[in-house]
């Protein structure tokens, strides 16, 4: 009787894992919940934390230039296809953030998703399945991966990264070719979205051991395209770090004491994946090695133990630690490259790993306890909402610079970099005494980086202390000889103080450095034009506004160095396109009322001037009293 009972249990929950509704009405609320809980980023602005130099400084990016965006890397970084997907935003939307979030929001609808198919296909159970990818989704460690629109990479190669996996199981099930050239095809596209895919070649082994498949010559061979992809990827991702000089292998820690932060690193991750705790966008490093960082080694090495023991007898623990290890062990900054040596982002894919352990272990709990099952499944939803609340609390931090920043120093007190980038954004926001007092904080706690100097410079030189600015920009300089903004700025100084020749040198040997920089290419046409040298003036100018083509203080100088120069014709289209971009200042209207009046057309060159007096600008009376001859 007993037997049969088993019996009618196991068909009768086999019947219920195999209900499409089920699984249909699953997927539909993940999807909403999802994307219901991180659509207030959809208000969020851009932050100044890469998202600058990624997407709206990016001259690939703003000229949609697929050559440079495939062949250039952006601070060491080698992403073309999250790059491609920024300069179809650019185009479509400029720079208003809103497209950019919904993009990023829709890619990790669309990863948990995947998550949720994945699972399936392995053969686990509706609930696992289901848990998995609603940890995934909803995770507070998801924020940065998510609301950062520079961390386009990690929704995007996770993507990719996910269908390649799906693609493989389905080739080991249906032992069809299409489904291997798939698997393929979009771990390349992984690879082109970001280089943490180089860990779905080990992945792989992985999902080889879920199926029991034996080590054969043919599981080999059908690795070695995986492999050296990724070998590839590596090699390329570590020699545009060093290009860059992003990649410190030691920082101030030897390698025996970075092992231990790796070590510390993992442990930390591990705690993370249940209780987020104490979360930042930025967490420098240490001082010093502290005791912890040792002894951390003892639980890491534990962990990692358990497959080697448990290889044989429990498969979903082994498949789950292995899998953390294989995707995380890349990002444990044993080799530094960066500012911090824990970032939430670095766990987007790796979690699923833990995830899968985290959720099979609560169905397990709930079959061998039924008395207690609905306790069980009681915690587990007061987990889950517990999650919900901070991951939508967690995101506030991310609406803006000034937010963002200000979080970090909370946390971090005595780090520069968030004083540096928040007193950035201050002054973009017009507060200069707020932002001055950052940079004054960023260069106490650190006087030998050079960016502080070069920013509180350009404070200064907004001011008019051209000495204080010049000696800014000189300490700047001093530490960084080849610093391209501050040479820039420099060059300016120079200028306003009438001192040619050291402006064009600095100015010079910015654009060298860079050639279309655009500062340095207004700044050099302002020296060539108050040295009357206005075809060079013109010449730069034009450059500039292949960068910045809708500048109408700049194509308003175009037009007077024409002036300048006798060239009616050409000055007044460029004075024409200047008003068409901006007919709001008075100095437009006189300026082209001036050339209309050297070509003689005085009525129109009377209407020009009476408007610029109508938007509040001085024009010369006996210069009116002509015209109205």
């Amino acid at each position: 009787m007993n037997r049969n009972k088993k019996k009618f249990s196991k068909k009768l929950k086999t019947k219920q894992e195999s209900n499409p509704k089920k699984w249909l009405y699953g997927g539909l609320f993940l999807t909403v919940f999802t994307f219901l809980l991180f659509s207030p980023s959809l208000k969020y602005n851009f932050v100044n934390w890469d998202d600058d130099v990624n997407i709206y400084e990016n001259e690939n990016v703003i000229h949609f230039d697929v050559n440079g965006i495939f062949t250039d890397h952006v601070i060491g970084n080698y992403n073309p296809l999250t790059a491609l997907t920024f300069a179809l935003e650019y185009k479509l939307v400029g720079e208003k953030p809103f497209l950019y979030h919904l993009n990023n929001i829709l890619l990790h609808v669309l990863c948990t998703l995947l998550v949720f198919l994945l699972i399936r296909k392995m053969g686990l159970s509706f609930l696992v399945s289901f848990l998995v990818a609603m940890l995934f989704g909803i995770h507070p460690m998801r924020i940065e991966s998510v609301v950062w629109v520079t961390e386009r990479k990690d929704v995007l190669f996770g993507f990719f990264f996910l269908l390649s996996l799906i693609f493989y199981s389905d080739y080991l099930k249906k032992r069809n070719s299409l489904f291997f050239v798939l698997s393929i095809v979009f771990f390349i596209l992984s690879l082109l979205s970001k280089i943490q895919a180089v860990a779905l070649a080990p992945a792989l082994l992985l999902i080889d051991y879920w199926y029991n498949r034996k080590i054969d010559r043919k599981l080999i061979l059908e690795k070695i395209p995986y492999f050296l992809l990724a070998l590839a990827t590596g090699i390329a991702g570590i020699w545009f770090l060093r290009q860059q000089g992003s990649l410190d292998t030691g920082t101030s820690f030897p390698l025996d004491q970075r092992l231990f932060i790796g070590s510390y690193s993992f442990v930390v991750y591990i705690i993370k994946s249940v209780v987020p705790w104490e979360m930042s966008a930025l967490y420098p490093y240490p001082q010093k090695i502290s005791a912890i960082f040792y002894l951390s080694m003892i639980p890491a090495l534990s962990v990692i133990a358990v497959p080697v023991f448990k290889f044989k007898t429990n498969k979903t623990l082994t498949f789950g630690i292995l899998f953390f290890l294989f995707n995380i062990a890349f990002l444990l900054q044993v080799v530094g490259a960066g500012q911090g040596f824990l970032a939430d982002r670095f766990t987007y894919i790796p979690y699923i790993g833990l995830f899968v352990v985290l959720a099979k272990t609560v169905e397990t709990a709930a079959e061998k306890l039924p008395k207690q099952r609905s306790f069980i499944y009681s915690v587990l939803i007061v987990y889950l909402l517990l999650l919900t609340g901070t991951t939508y609390n967690r995101m506030k931090v991310w609406q803006n610079s000034e937010t963002l920043w200000t979080d970090v120093i909370k946390k971090h007190p005595n780090t520069p970099l968030p004083y540096n980038n928040l007193g950035h954004y201050l002054r973009r926001q017009n507060q200069p005494e707020r932002a001055l007092e950052n940079y004054n904080k960023a260069i106490s706690l650190d006087p030998n980086k050079a960016q502080p100097y070069n920013n509180r410079g350009k404070i200064y030189f907004d001011r008019g202390e051209m000495d204080k600015a010049l000696a800014d920009y000189n300490k700047c300089i001093e530490l960084e000889p080849n610093h391209v903004n501050a040479l820039a700025n420099r060059g300016a100084a120079f200028g306003m103080s009438q001192d040619w020749v050291a402006a064009l040198n600095d100015l010079n040997k910015a654009l060298e450095l860079e050639s279309f920089h655009s500062n340095a290419l207004s700044n050099r046409a302002f020296v060539w034009y108050q040295m009357q040298e206005y075809e060079k003036s013109i010449e730069d100018f034009s450059k500039y506004l292949t960068v910045e083509p809708n500048n109408a203080d700049v194509i308003n100088t175009i037009g007077l160095c024409w002036f300048r120069l006798n060239n009616f014709e050409k000055a007044l289209a460029e004075f024409n396109r200047t008003i068409q971009l901006d007919a709001s200042k008075g100095a437009y209207f006189l300026n082209r009322s001036l050339v209309l009046n050297a070509m003689g057309n005085k009525p129109n060159a009377l209407k020009d001037a009476e408007r610029a007096i109508q938007l509040g600008f001085k024009v010369n009376s006996e210069y009116l009293n002509h015209l109205k001859q």
